[in-house]
């Protein structure tokens, strides 16, 4: 038997020694989460009867940021997880019943929203003309040229309706282009009285497809006063409905017999009110005059296509005291 030198010794001890360190490391289980070793490494060895934190998380929910957050304790960073930030919303009243409210003063019955026309198009409409029987007819395009303009004397009935049918004929330089039908009424002071428009797809070549009329009523109703009102006291309270066409603004402006604009206020409607027939709206439109004043308010929104252009207008005659 060959003695036990000191080199050998020193091998047994140091295999010994790592021999104990790889079972005490443990060999982790298939499919263990980074977060249970972590929480291995860092836990203290467990005395019997000893309770020992395990590492749980609790959501908090703060606006559009969602943060986790450990138990103190713990080696685990806290997760940061970014939300999408929600859009702002506004409660739309219940549809408003509208039975009982009246058409509109300008009716284009064809062509209809997004009609596809050729030239020549007929114009259909029913209108109640303003001074003098005359009623203005404009087609414009895209890019807001005036491609068609024609100033009508039309005869009326005893209700003071009238029928308009006319042609149009049009060229354009391109295959084809959106644009913007307008018919509209003045009084003898060359203030607008209502008007009305529908945007329509233009065509060099091909058949003409014709969409009917959508809506028709009278697009602003004014309940807090009608029409040749006497008002009082520095502020037009107006309370109506409104039915919008886009998500532009009311513009409500009082002009002067001379053609001047007294007051001009925005007023926003709710987020969606382009989806439902009439939404409830409301202004006050202060103003300052020293002596009695006649004026016209008029309710109207713009066009998206075509900024400069309204969708409808509508209008009221009022007299102003101080």
């Amino acid at each position: 038997m060959k003695p036990i030198t000191a080199h050998t010794i020193l091998c047994l001890v140091l295999l010994m020694i790592f021999t104990g360190c790889a079972s005490n490391r443990g060999t982790p289980q298939s499919g263990a989460s980074t977060q249970a070793l972590t929480q291995q490494e860092t836990t203290p060895t467990q005395a019997p009867g000893e309770m020992v934190a395990t590492a749980t998380s609790t959501r908090i929910h703060t606006g559009p940021t969602m943060v986790i957050k450990t138990l103190e304790g713990t080696s685990i960073p806290p997760i940061v997880l970014t939300q999408p930030t929600p859009e702002d919303t506004a409660t739309l009243e219940p549809t408003v019943d509208d039975k009982n409210f009246p058409n509109a003063q300008i009716q284009i019955i064809e062509p209809g929203i997004m009609s596809q026309l050729a030239s020549p198009f007929t114009v259909q409409a029913s209108v109640v003309p303003g001074a003098g029987r005359l009623v203005s007819m404009q087609l414009f395009g895209e890019d807001g040229r005036l491609i068609h303009d024609q100033l009508l004397k039309l005869s009326t009935a005893d209700s003071g309706w009238s029928n308009l049918v006319e042609e149009i004929k049009f060229e354009i330089p391109t295959a084809g282009e959106s644009a913007m039908l307008v018919i509209s009424t003045h009084d003898e002071f060359d203030r607008p009285i209502t008007q009305a428009a529908t945007q329509i797809f233009l065509m060099q070549i091909g058949k003409s497809e014709i969409n009917g009329y959508d809506f028709i009523k009278q697009p602003y109703i004014v309940k807090s006063f009608k029409d040749e009102a006497v008002i009082s006291g520095g502020v037009v309270k107006v309370t109506g409905f409104a039915h919008s066409y886009n998500s532009n603004p009311l513009i409500i402006e009082l002009l002067t017999e001379s053609g001047g604009v007294m007051e001009t206020q925005l007023i926003k409607l709710p987020r969606g009110s382009e989806n439902l027939n009439y939404v409830p709206f409301s202004a006050d439109i202060p103003y300052n005059v020293g002596i009695t004043t006649p004026v016209r308010m008029t309710i109207r929104q713009r066009s998206l296509l075509l900024p400069n252009i309204d969708n409808a207008l509508a209008s009221w005659t009022l007299t102003l005291k101080p």
